[in-house]
């Protein structure tokens, strides 16, 4: 096990002071069956629901039109019904032609609780991903011939439930398109914050297909749309007879030797970013970092480095006066780059598909001698961030 702490939910954003948040511990371990990542101890469904309104999740979107291009395809009858089940699913099913595809729209909002201070989301839709409900909307919705279930089965507390589930809304000859991110990436690079409390399973190729099987479906095509940071992992499956869904586990795997380093190296790669940090910040010059999203709110507290950031710069006005969950670090606009010159060094904590752009919006702060780079070892845009951690190094 790799334990993170006692943590706040990221997105429990505060704007009225520094309050004593709940926590919850946070840990990641392999499964010694089936070798799937996954959070220890899954935190309370309240603890993730998230307490203002505007919190939502952006997915990637530039493959779809190549996803939407095999299901005209794959789907040969004339006329296609479709269903989308989570908030998702709409970009690719606006990316099939409404002469040959028909839209179901899986009613499960309605179902979603009531709680007065709460803003029911992903942590909410995916517990209502089970086989007796899943079952009830078939009967009151129908069924389709694909069912589309885009970047939900992560946060699933039981996503061999969902999978046996969403099996109510398919029709005989229709498959299941899931869609989740790869793991790989961020487990090779060492990079902690992509762990999230939100995020429950953290899939592989190789692990979903296994968790596939013992849900009692069949792999019948398989996608891999490359990103900088983790690749999109597209599955079409067909549905098996009951018989398989018994499929059992009868030993033991060997731990990947991937886990193995992600858990040996953490230590090592906290008192790296900290020792560096302090580098800069013990002569008074200051480090922020761009992005208030959940893996800069991760990367802050997994890390240890609340001490060294002096504010987080972000530009929605949702977020402006609120500070950084668990911490008292204030979100500020992109004003604050160029009003403050003593920032030594800003930190991206944005995809680094965004980077350019925002090094051009800041080229003021650019000019006149301030430095950007990623948090995200994987991103490969630079590397400032082997320099601040060879210069740790350094005797004084």
């Amino acid at each position: 096990m790799l334990p993170f702490g006692s943590l706040v939910a990221c997105n429990r954003f505060e704007n009225q002071g520094l309050r004593r948040a709940e926590t919850h511990l946070l840990s990641v371990t392999e499964c010694e069956a089936c070798n799937l990542v996954q959070l220890s101890e899954f935190p309370p469904l309240n603890f993730v629901r998230p307490r203002v309104p505007w919190i939502h999740y952006n997915e990637p979107v530039a493959h779809l039109d190549a996803v939407a291009s095999q299901l005209q395809s794959l789907l040969s009858m004339e006329t296609a019904c479709v269903v989308g089940v989570g908030p998702f699913d709409d970009p690719l099913l606006d990316r099939l032609p409404d002469c040959r595809f028909s839209q179901i729209k899986l009613d499960i909002a309605s179902r979603l609780p009531i709680e007065q201070g709460s803003y029911p989301y992903l942590e909410s839709i995916q517990e209502l991903l089970r086989p007796n409900i899943l079952a009830d909307l078939a009967a009151e919705q129908g069924t389709a011939h694909l069912v589309s279930c885009r970047y939900l089965l992560e946060h699933s507390h039981d996503p061999i439930a969902t999978l046996q589930g969403l099996r109510h809304l398919i029709k005989a000859d229709g498959f299941l398109l899931i869609e989740i991110p790869d793991s790989t990436k961020f487990l090779s690079t060492m990079d902690y914050s992509f762990i999230w409390e939100e995020h429950i399973c953290y899939f592989t190729e190789e692990t979903f297909r296994a968790c596939a099987l013992r849900a009692g479906y069949e792999v019948t095509h398989f996608f891999r749309y490359c990103g900088t940071l983790e690749d999109a992992l597209v599955f079409i499956l067909r549905p098996q007879p009951h018989t398989r869904d018994k499929v059992t586990l009868s030993q033991k795997c060997k731990s990947s030797d991937i886990f193995l380093n992600y858990r040996a190296e953490f230590d090592h790669v906290r008192e790296k970013h900290i020792n560096a940090l302090e580098k800069i910040t013990a002569t008074g010059r200051k480090v922020v970092i761009f992005g208030a999203g959940h893996q800069s709110v991760m990367f802050i507290n997994a890390l240890g480095l609340q001490d060294h950031i002096a504010y987080v710069i972000d530009d929605d006005p949702d977020k402006a006066g609120y500070l950084i969950p668990g911490t008292a670090i204030e979100i500020v606009s992109s004003e604050q780059l160029t009003n403050d010159h003593s920032i030594d060094v800003c930190l991206l904590g944005v995809n680094p598909g965004v980077e350019e752009r925002i090094r051009a919006e800041c080229s003021a702060y650019l000019n006149c001698g301030g430095r950007m780079c990623s948090i995200f070892p994987g991103a490969g845009t630079d590397t400032l961030m082997d320099e601040l951690f060879r210069g740790c190094c350094e005797p004084d």
